[in-house]
């Protein structure tokens, strides 16, 4: 579908990603005529702490208003007064409240990193990797009161490349989805319910703990492969000062 189909709509963003991806996000939206009202970002959680948010306050462009909150039962009553037509959420780590889904002329949606309903949750690139999986893609939903669950709205595959890892398959990613907020939008201003997701194929994908972070020489050299691809590479630890991972049976 055309671009020019689209109206302008009013779209607050929700995002603890790469700086870089938001402004490419935000410059995407900006391309197709949109409005985007506010980017709120995120310290994280407790089980999801989340230092990015400092790179997108000082990255951002100066004309952008930015909102660093962990208080999503506060933003209803901050949000009701900017009359947002749409809230657009990627790589956010808290859990809407009911009023804030609400809020919206026309709903809330999430992109999300897999081929839904595969791998919902907090860290579906790292096992797709870790799981050895050769297709991946991108969802763009409707979020309802559970993560990941929503109907979809826009769903493109993509092939994991054997020498891919988490550093190399994100701007794939990227490429990928920025023509999707078109497909997406475009359902959403018709006020289109998306396509229910399968019970069928429905998986998790729970955050990574220690114990993925350690090398266990006792397993197959392609399981090890798989458990490194998964981990940001060092260029990206040292942006979001996310722990690399540790090599099990050394020093």
């Amino acid at each position: 579908m055309s671009s020019t189909l689209l109206p302008p709509l009013k779209l607050i963003f929700f995002s603890t990603q790469f700086p870089e991806i938001v402004n490419a996000i935000v410059e995407t939206l900006e391309s197709l005529g949109q409005q985007v009202l506010l980017i709120v970002t995120s310290p994280g959680t407790r089980t999801r702490p989340n230092e990015l948010y400092k790179s997108i306050v000082a990255s951002v462009r100066c004309d952008l208003d930015v909102l660093v909150t962990s208080k999503m039962d506060r933003l209803p009553a901050m949000l009701r007064g900017l009359e947002p037509d749409v809230i657009f959420t990627a790589g956010f780590p808290w859990k809407l409240p009911p009023t804030l889904l609400a809020l919206p002329r026309l709903g809330c949606i999430n992109a999300h990193p897999s081929l839904l309903p595969r791998y919902r949750g907090p860290n579906p690139l790292f096992w797709q990797f870790m799981n050895g999986e050769t297709r991946g893609g991108l969802t763009i939903h409707r979020m309802d009161a559970d993560f990941d669950t929503g109907p979809i709205l826009a769903q493109r595959a993509i092939e994991i490349a054997p020498d891919d890892d988490v550093d190399r398959f994100f701007p794939k990613l990227l490429a990928l989805g920025l023509p999707m907020l078109t497909e997406a939008l475009q359902a959403v201003a018709a006020n289109l319910p998306g396509t229910i997701q399968p019970v069928e194929g429905a998986s998790y994908a729970p955050l990574a703990t220690e114990a993925e972070r350690w090398l266990d020489w006792t397993r197959a050299a392609t399981q090890l492969r798989n458990q490194v691809r998964g981990w940001v590479t060092k260029e990206l630890w040292q942006r979001s000062m996310v722990k690399p991972y540790w090599f099990a049976g050394y020093g």
